[in-house]
């Protein structure tokens, strides 16, 4: 009955090294998603960026292949007009020679 009654001692908290290591890291992991989520929004504002600008220049690229070749059927157009022609004064000049 002389003992120390240990049931009546104020409880002393052994748990707050834990709860700091814990605050540690939720800063630390709060801070590194931050970080990750900005890099995350430059890495999209560049892809689109770039997306955007190389969408232009596949439209001018195909652009520039439908005009060429429209430019290519009008250049075959006046080939065969000019070979049509040519086949016209060879004869023309065949019969010349004949009536001569």
């Amino acid at each position: 009955l002389n003992r120390k009654a240990t049931f009546k001692m104020d409880y002393k908290a052994r748990s707050f090294k834990i709860q700091d290591v814990l605050a540690k890291l939720l800063q630390d992991f709060s801070g590194n998603l931050l970080e990750a989520s900005k890099k995350e929004e430059a890495a999209v504002a560049l892809y689109d960026k770039l997306m955007e600008s190389k969408g232009a220049e596949k439209a001018a690229t195909e652009e520039a292949l439908a005009k060429m070749e429209k430019e290519n059927g009008a250049r075959g157009l006046s080939k065969e007009e000019s070979q049509a022609e040519l086949d016209s004064l060879t004869t023309q000049l065949d019969n010349d020679k004949k009536y001569i």
